[in-house]
């Protein structure tokens, strides 16, 4: 099977993970259903997704550099994380509308998370193998086929589960067993398109020998005399990673509990979004060349869009705002890790990219918990608006990266 091809697949079923769990249904669940009172669940929300930034960051330089170091380790690990990751997301339709599931909810958040970043790293770290000729197209491609993915899988779940008054399974309403399901059909979901590259791909890669333990090959990648240019890069990551976290964790919650957004209402924003998250990432990926202009490009944008949603009453300006915004956040992470691919050696794509994780996980907890904080102190649009710091502080220094690769 086409390796592209596998690779797109696998965006397909893992993009349910952070579009529906994170952004939408489960967070929106959780908080409005699950949690005594919206501003305590939206803190608890927060600060999980903060402790799962802390565990990925540990220990993912340690795991991209065992995958390295064993013959192809990274399916091997990808298999194994992606399997754990799908069957903690089934787990949710056990957490029942009831504030008495909040710890359980949280502990299957905290697994689910942290599977899911590690799987998704060693995702990233096969783009060289899958399509090594075009980074920047195979990238948008799988991107864009991940949002493609959202906008199906929506369009079924509004279809079967959500808006008709009686749902094809016959679940009860009244105690939201439609809602719980979905995760049903989230894992299975994940299961099938994730087959083709993690069971039937043909990605090898031999095993290389570390001469240096995981803190000195850490060190010799981002500082020599002073940051190395991937080291700035990565620096940048880290901020506007940071703010992208706020951003994605919370939209959701935000439009229901700020904006007054229906379950319903959320879920076509969510169609709606995916649509223009692919068509921003086929098109980026088709037509820009540089992914450091892609980069600077969308983080200047997303700063103006971000504040525009903190301070917006409307529901239907809400809802343009972020499709606006989803057009540009592909493109930047498609690109980001184009960089990345193109800034480290071929055969070290495990640890790199374990390195790369780090970077957008090390201070990710900051992120939330600030936000957190912000919310619980003075209001969810400050928390959700302490993003553009972070974004900004990721374009200033993003434009001090020197890289000149053209695809």
């Amino acid at each position: 099977m086409n390796k592209l091809f596998s690779f797109s697949l696998y965006d397909v079923g893992n993009s349910v993970f952070p579009m529906i769990v994170i952004a939408s249904v489960t967070s929106s669940y959780f908080v409005n259903n699950v949690a005594d009172d919206q501003q305590n669940g939206t803190a608890l929300w927060q600060l999980t997704i903060g402790i799962v930034g802390i565990i990925v960051a540990i220990v993912m330089p340690y795991l991209g550099k065992i995958a390295d170091s064993k013959e192809n380790g990274k399916i091997f690990y990808l298999r194994v994380f992606s399997l754990i990751c799908i069957i903690s997301i089934s787990c949710f339709w056990f957490i029942k509308p009831s504030s008495s599931y909040t710890f359980n909810a949280l502990i299957i958040l905290l697994i689910a998370g942290i599977t899911y970043e590690i799987s998704n790293s060693f995702y990233n770290s096969t783009l060289k193998n899958c399509y090594p000729s075009n980074l920047t197209l195979g990238s948008g491609i799988g991107f864009g086929s991940g949002f493609i993915g959202g906008v199906v899988l929506f369009f079924i779940l509004l279809q079967l589960l959500i808006l008709p008054e009686k749902n094809i399974f016959n679940l009860n309403t009244e105690n939201y067993d439609h809602i719980r399901f979905i995760h049903v059909i989230l894992a299975l979901w994940f299961l099938l398109f994730s087959i083709p590259l993690i069971f039937v791909s043909n990605i090898k890669h031999p095993a290389i020998q570390y001469k240096k333990n995981t803190y000195q090959e850490t060190k010799s990648l981002i500082w020599k005399n002073g940051l190395t240019n991937t080291g700035r890069f990565l620096l940048a990551r880290l901020f506007y990673v940071d703010g992208l976290v706020i951003i994605t964790t919370t939209v959701g919650i935000f439009g229901t509990s700020v904006i007054g957004l229906t379950l319903q209402q959320l879920l076509i924003l969510g169609l709606l979004a995916n649509i223009s998250g692919a068509i921003g990432c086929y098109l980026f990926g088709f037509l820009i060349k540089n992914d450091k202009f892609t980069v600077i490009l969308t983080l200047a944008i997303l700063i103006l869009l971000i504040l525009a949603i903190s301070i917006n009453t409307s529901q239907i300006l809400f809802v343009i705002l972020v499709i606006i915004a989803t057009f540009f956040t592909g493109p930047l992470q498609s690109s980001s890790r184009v960089i990345m691919a193109n800034l480290t050696d071929d055969n070290r794509q495990g640890f790199s990219f374990g390195i790369f994780t780090l970077s957008g996980k090390i201070t990710a907890f900051v992120g939330p918990i600030c936000a957190a904080l912000l919310t619980f102190l003075i209001s969810q649009r400050i928390g959700f608006a302490f993003s553009i710091v972070l974004l900004s502080l990721g374009l200033f220094l993003m434009i001090n990266v020197s890289y000149n690769k053209k695809n």
